[in-house]
């Protein structure tokens, strides 16, 4: 008998595409690499970090590990990375929509919920994740708050982005939320410049949120920075089941840092 190796233009065309991924895969490990051994400046994966969500099922796997040789290397700026995509998400949606934002809307839920998620993968431990945790949210607070001029009367432009500050406010410790040189007093510090700040306005909401965040995922009660709303906080959805099979994976075989130890594909 005669088998026949022709294939239906159907099943080119899925083999091309299989190959173009495997392809894109092999690309985007090897950038992975050019991070893991600190060639290149972290802050130049934003791009990808921002894409951790919505190209889960392509490349979720590779991105999640490029994130995690990042944390290792220097959380801090690890965290300042995930930060930077984080506002390059913000801006983009802002533009497309002339400035300004729905907070109701699916496309800004996904920017919270990455955000959690980039907090999630800040590690168990919060200590040692505790310097890049605080410079996330400082750092967070000014953009927050960034003007082009002086105050006017309205919100800065970037006022929304507190939402998203808001969803990680789950792995600042109480130390660093409380007393002169916690977040509250930075947050304090930084509106002297607003002057007085009319905060029963709608377009204040975000930073009511941010504040009402701060106080509700401390453990302990702190009267002087108490607000009388509550805020109930976004749980992160689940990822979805992504099955693969280990063809797609092949080309990342042996990933590791100097002191590093362990393959990327177990």
């Amino acid at each position: 008998a005669v088998v026949s190796t022709q294939s239906t233009g159907d099943d080119e065309d899925e083999e091309a595409k299989t190959e173009v991924l495997i392809e894109k895969r092999r690309v985007l490990a090897s950038f992975g690499k050019l991070i893991a051994y600190n060639i290149i400046e972290m802050r130049l994966a934003a791009s990808i970090f921002a894409q951790y969500v919505k190209s889960y099922q392509d490349y979720g796997d590779i991105v999640k590990h490029i994130m995690s040789k990042a944390r290792e290397l220097n959380r801090t700026k690890c965290m300042r990375t995930q930060l930077l995509s984080l506002e390059q998400l913000f801006e983009e949606l802002r533009d497309q929509n002339e400035g300004r934002i729905d907070r109701s809307s699916e496309e800004w839920t996904k920017i919270k919920d990455l955000a959690h998620r980039f907090a999630l993968m800040a590690g168990v431990d919060n200590y040692k994740s505790r310097q890049a945790v605080v410079t996330f949210h400082r750092e967070g607070i000014i953009y927050c708050l960034l003007r082009n001029g002086p105050p006017d009367g309205n919100p800065p432009s970037n006022i929304v982005f507190f939402d998203i500050l808001a969803e990680t406010t789950f792995k600042l410790m109480d130390i660093d939320k409380k007393g002169p040189k916690g977040l509250l007093a930075f947050l304090e510090e930084q509106l002297m410049r607003e002057g007085e700040i009319p905060e029963d306005e709608i377009e204040w909401g975000p930073l009511r949120t941010y504040k009402t965040a701060l106080v509700g995922s401390m453990q302990e009660p702190y009267a002087y920075y108490a607000q009388p709303m509550k805020r109930k906080m976004m749980g992160a959805s689940p990822m979805p089941d992504v099955k693969r099979s280990r063809d797609a994976d092949y080309m990342v075989d042996n990933w590791q840092t100097p002191g590093g130890s362990g393959n990327y594909v177990q």
